[in-house]
């Protein structure tokens, strides 16, 4: 696998905004080591030269179908699974709804 340097300043590019981010239907987005967390405009490149959200397909890049089982991160540039980026939302009964991180 080919290490590919970050295509965005996450600082200048994204659009996210942490609210906006948290979806109680799905997944939260965010690095696993930073806890940043990209936008819908955001891109990752590949090694076949195609640009795409990573995240809008799993990590399999939409120009060559390469399956990426990790993900740079636009922030802080190191690499994590990328399975490890998705954050789930738990219910716990006496609690309410959770997510993996609010036990930290």
């Amino acid at each position: 696998m080919a290490t590919t340097p970050a295509v965005a300043d996450p600082e200048l590019e994204t659009d996210a905004v942490d609210e906006k981010q948290v979806d109680d239907s799905g997944p939260r987005i965010r690095c696993p080591l930073c806890r940043w967390s990209p936008g819908e405009n955001d891109r990752w490149s590949c090694q076949c030269g195609h640009y795409w959200n990573t995240f809008d397909t799993g990590g399999i890049c939409s120009g060559c179908l390469h399956q990426w089982t990790t993900t740079q991160c636009l922030a802080c540039h190191r690499w994590a699974p990328h399975s490890d980026w998705y954050e789930q939302l738990y219910e716990a009964p006496h609690r309410g709804p959770y997510r993996d991180d609010d036990l930290r």
